[in-house]
């Protein structure tokens, strides 16, 4: 079990948030590196998962308008298949929802579809490659 909370991007976390988003996407991967961290990381609501002092899993949410868009989800290896990215994900739809967002986006790596699926995320459209890997749009309407 994990604890989730938001981080301030100004926050002295955010380092440990963005040394796991590089070593799952950049070291494990293989994307580039230059991509990892953008400007929309000022802007973002950032969510850590954290067990035992460490961050285990990242997320981040980007509000437009009434939709809200999730992207560098990341759980470390070892914490993978322990529900922590369930967490993370509820956890999102919540924030979002209280932020007045009536629905969520997301780009999934192809892979992962399963995992949104189960969540009741629903495929939209072709895949596509980001940073080299494919992704598929997939969307959620959030409950009031």
């Amino acid at each position: 079990m994990s604890t989730i909370f938001e981080v301030q991007a100004t926050d002295l976390l955010m380092s440990e948030v963005y040394a796991l988003r590089r070593r799952v996407f950049v070291v494990e991967q293989g994307g580039p590196e230059e991509l990892e961290v953008d400007d929309d990381d000022r802007r973002a609501i950032h969510l850590a998962a954290l067990s035992d002092g460490l961050v285990i899993g990242t997320l981040r949410i980007l509000l437009h308008d009434r939709a809200a868009k999730i992207g560098r989800m990341a759980v470390s290896v070892s914490s993978r298949k322990r529900g922590v990215g369930r967490e993370l994900m509820e956890f999102a739809a919540a924030t979002a929802s209280r932020r007045g967002a009536d629905e969520i986006v997301l780009g999934a790596q192809v892979t992962t579809r399963g995992f949104y699926e189960r969540l009741g995320y629903s495929a939209e459209g072709s895949a596509f490659d980001d940073a080299g890997i494919p992704h598929v749009m997939m969307r959620r309407k959030l409950q009031r």
